[in-house]
């Protein structure tokens, strides 16, 4: 070897170690950040963590919900049921945040609640062009979503009624969330449902029959309204569902130990009896 080829070496060498050394450190940061995300936003237990994160980064598994809500209820609830049975109220675009569509790709089946579903191509939930209440039969006026995705009843749209003021409007009839069970003969066990229709979460679980169907979990959004966030949590208290989990401006509820198939054993505190 020349001594020039030599000289090559002797600094390449170093260099080639700060290269590998920097791109480590910065997956790890990458790594570091996700598995602190999933965490925080998810509850996914420490022992799924680490995987699931380096398959994130990796492009490996996808997560489609805004915040987290899909992948809370798939690692964190259920973990690794691939059978499980959704109701997704608000469910809008059928992909771009969508809180239900990786449940499907992993098995789920379920109902797919909006007055204005979009991209629905490709999924396999039963979709309800409808818009839900706490009684049947009810007129309202309804804000179509515009370029913001905002809409919903005029007289329960809460924080975004000034913002949706110049959307245009349609009227529908309401129907509840039973009749749209009965309606998709859904199962009497409900693995998850989530409420995401623009301050009318509320009045839609008034109207959901709970003498006759079992929630294994549920996510709905309050977007920090009051009375109606505390309202939600004592009427879903009354008929024994327990807040969990809190993650921007969502809520998240699970039954009690009653409610979940033995084999089907959350992974954040409620084991039910075999």
């Amino acid at each position: 070897m020349t001594n020039r080829s030599k000289f090559v070496v002797w600094i390449s060498a170093p260099l080639i170690l700060i290269g590998v050394s920097t791109v480590s450190g910065i997956a790890g940061v990458k790594l570091g950040r996700q598995m602190l995300l999933n965490e925080m936003c998810c509850q996914v237990p420490a022992r799924r963590n680490l995987v699931i994160s380096v398959e994130e980064l990796l492009r490996l598994k996808e997560f489609y919900s805004q915040t987290g809500q899909d992948k809370w209820v798939f690692e964190a609830i259920f973990p690794g049921v691939t059978d499980g049975f959704f109701l997704d109220v608000g469910s809008g675009d059928g992909t771009a945040n969508s809180n239900t569509k990786s449940l499907e790709q992993k098995g789920w089946r379920g109902v797919c609640v909006d007055a204005f579903p979009r991209k629905m191509e490709g999924r396999t939930c039963q979709v309800f062009k409808e818009v839900v209440f706490s009684e049947a039969g009810k007129r309202v006026t309804f804000r179509v979503p515009g370029d913001l995705d905002l809409g919903g009843i005029v007289d329960t749209l809460g924080r975004w009624k000034e913002t949706t003021g110049a959307a245009r409007t349609e009227e529908f009839t309401t129907v509840t969330l039973g009749d749209i069970l009965e309606r998709a003969k859904a199962p009497r066990f409900i693995h998850f449902v989530s409420l995401d229709i623009e301050g009318a979460e509320l009045e839609a679980l008034r109207g959901f029959p709970f003498d006759r169907y079992k929630i294994g979990a549920l996510d709905v959004e309050h977007n920090w309204e009051e009375p109606k966030r505390s309202q939600i949590f004592s009427l879903l208290k009354s008929h024994g569902y327990k807040r969990v989990h809190s993650w921007e401006q969502d809520d998240f509820y699970v039954s009690d130990v009653t409610g979940v198939p033995c084999t089907q054993e959350s992974q954040i505190g409620f084991a039910p009896p075999c």
